[in-house]
């Protein structure tokens, strides 16, 4: 039997290195290509010295890396272009991401489309793995052409989602598919547990019964730490932080960096940013007003752009406003559709005003029967006297079959297959959703607390990020022979 060969796209912290030797070493794995943060280097290099190592930094310049010289990039023709015609336009917005001074011109974003398809699909057939391997759904262009050209391809990718149960990651070949095995295992229990009582254990139910109570307490563990980690940060509606932002960057960039001319642009364009977010975030209070929560309406939550959740997940409708537009033509005479943005996507981490703009969030308001609502109200202020809620794949959409409201889903999600959760991707999807909803349909908390048992038998218990890494769900040494059994299993034997 020969070794199972792969490549690991997505090396950005260090244990994932040690899930790759683990593969190798339990596994008898062959990791022949990685492609990671460049501070990796020296451990790469020193357990994988026959491999070859791409930095981020370089793929993103459209380089090659040192031994790849031999790899023959393949000629675009129309079969190549049609085949992965889907990918384009999603891979097109994903680079806002890249977009710092607001000049990244369609020609500029075009071209390396054409150089990562050529390039991997070169790669690919030069180097011959047997599966390509992602600690989460590819989201940063260059990984996610690498997976568009896999599945063209027929070569196995595998990548874990994240739950908004901590501690429990999912493993799937495709983020578009989900699990299968959730998805057969949930129709099971469905037939066992009819009009039987559903027990949680104690994790399960911790997560879980949060989820009822006021939203203060009911807070994501992930918004819980980025509030704490930027607490001392300042607001980006605040003018004082920023201009102090700007002077520390200053005497930082002539007394630290000796004037580098590399980090005061880089500072002069992240300062820009926060003063374009600053005028987004009044925009939107300009044109969001208070709403009437007895009337019916749909609540429809944004996700911050750009990332992983709104763009990869998000498919085809990481034009969020293509959500909006066409919920607006679904839903009844009488109807609302109540439009809020998420609570960090005009905080200082963020890079909102790379994906939004002003004509975003005026196209948004213009439409009929859709007004935006104050950031002042909570999302669940909304989900509870909502008739549905709906996301392009965010945890609201969970939060909301778990305090009983209905949701719509236009992209993809951990929680896909739960009961109470309406797939809606196609117009008649979406009025057949609105349509039984109208007609009174009523989430079963039952179904909704079934489906959580089943994630945790399907799971795996461990973490992919830094965030929940900190919650010690389990040891980090447990959490790298966890990661490596689930993958292992993904892939058939190789004779």
């Amino acid at each position: 039997m020969s070794k199972k060969r792969a490549i690991f796209p997505q090396v950005f912290r260090e244990y994932w290195i040690d899930v790759a030797a683990k593969l190798r070493d339990k596994y008898g794995w062959d990791i022949c290509y990685f492609v990671g943060s460049g501070k990796l280097n020296e451990k790469i290099s020193k357990l994988f010295p026959r491999a070859i190592f791409h930095t981020k930094k370089a793929l993103i310049k459209n380089l090659v890396p040192e031994g790849c010289e031999a790899v023959a990039p393949s000629p675009l023709d129309k079969k190549l272009l049609k085949a992965l015609f889907p990918y384009e336009s999603i891979f097109l917005k994903m680079m806002d991401r890249y977009s710092y001074d607001g000049r990244l011109t369609y020609q500029k974003r075009i071209a390396p489309y054409h150089f990562l398809l050529t390039y991997w699909k070169g790669a690919l057939e030069h180097f011959k793995p047997d599966i390509v391997v992602y600690a989460e759904a590819p989201h940063l262009g260059y990984d996610y052409i690498l997976y568009a050209v896999s599945r063209m391809m027929n070569i196995p990718t595998v990548m874990f989602e994240r739950t908004s149960l901590p501690g429990f990651v999912i493993p799937t070949s495709s983020f578009e598919d989900g699990s299968q095995v959730i998805r057969k295992k949930y129709n099971s229990e469905l037939k066992k547990c009819k009009n039987q009582e559903i027990a949680l254990s104690p994790q399960i139910a911790a997560c879980m019964e949060p989820l009822l109570q006021p939203y203060g307490q009911a807070m994501p563990f992930h918004q819980k730490y980025k509030l704490n980690y930027f607490k001392n940060r300042g607001d980006i509606g605040s003018s004082i932080p920023l201009l102090l932002r700007a002077a520390s960057n200053l005497l930082i960039g002539y007394l630290i960096k000796k004037g580098s001319p590399h980090y005061l642009q880089k500072t002069y364009y992240k300062n820009i940013g926060h003063l374009k977010k600053k005028k987004l975030l009044a925009h939107y209070r300009k044109l969001a007003n208070p709403v009437d929560l007895e009337v019916p309406y749909v609540f429809a939550a944004l996700q911050c752009e750009p990332e992983r959740q709104s763009g990869t997940l998000g498919g085809v409708f990481i034009h969020q406003n293509l959500m909006i537009d066409l919920l607006s033509k679904a839903i009844p005479q009488g109807w609302k559709i109540y439009v809020k943005e998420h609570p960090f996507q005009f905080k200082a981490s963020q890079m909102a005003e790379r994906s939004k703009t002003f004509e975003f969030y005026d196209q948004i308001a213009s439409l009929p029967k859709v007004e935006l609502v104050p950031m002042t109200y909570t999302s669940f202020d909304l989900i509870d006297c909502a008739q549905a809620t709906t996301t392009v794949s965010g945890t609201v959409g969970w939060e909301s079959v778990v305090r009983g409201t209905p949701t719509l889903l236009f992209g993809h999600s951990w929680y896909n297959d739960c009961k109470g959760v309406f797939v809606t991707r196609t117009v008649e999807e979406c009025k057949e959703a609105i349509r039984r909803i109208e007609n009174g349909y009523k989430v079963n908390p039952d179904e909704v607390k079934c489906f959580a048992r089943v994630v945790e038998m399907c799971s795996v218990r461990g973490y992919i990020d830094k965030i929940y890494s900190e919650m010690g769900v389990v040891t980090p040494e447990k959490n790298v022979e966890n990661l490596a059994a689930a993958i292992d299993k993904f892939l058939p034997n190789v004779h």
